[in-house]
């Protein structure tokens, strides 16, 4: 460091000269926790983020897939419409991404009112969690 002699009314004065150019190790150390931090925070962002759009496009999918099945039963006879309350109904269940959806669906005679009858058709998958999904409607029985 350079020493500087001023001189001031009368007195000498000795002072040195800083470079204020440059940060210290300390300085970078902070600044670089602090940034660490703010990329953790944005990168599990990122995470929740992807696994909610994983999850809205299996519901989607989900969705569809019920809606396709209450379709199918509600364009069939109603003496020909019966109950699968098990996961073993379908011959080839629908995959998508990798995951499998099971369809069940029951029907309640004279539900929700005399002369129909209550279809649901409920959709499972498991992603990371566990899901389900139903859709219910009604049909004559005349």
């Amino acid at each position: 460091m350079k020493r500087v002699i001023k001189k001031q009314a009368g007195f000498c004065l000795l002072s040195r000269v800083r470079s204020s150019s440059g940060f210290t190790l300390i300085e970078v150390l902070v600044a670089i926790g602090i940034l660490s931090i703010g990329m953790l925070g944005l990168a599990v962002g990122a995470v929740s983020i992807t696994r909610a759009n994983k999850t809205s496009q299996f519901h989607t999918m989900a969705t569809n897939l019920a809606q396709e099945k209450l379709e199918q039963l509600k364009a069939t006879t109603v003496a020909n419409v019966t109950q699968c309350t098990t996961s073993n109904c379908e011959t080839s269940k629908p995959t998508y991404l990798g995951v499998t959806f099971t369809r069940k669906w029951t029907v309640t005679a004279n539900t929700p009112a005399a002369g129909l009858n209550q279809i649901t058709v409920t959709v499972d998958w498991t992603d990371y969690t566990s899901h389900s999904v139903s859709v219910t409607s009604a049909m004559s029985t005349s």
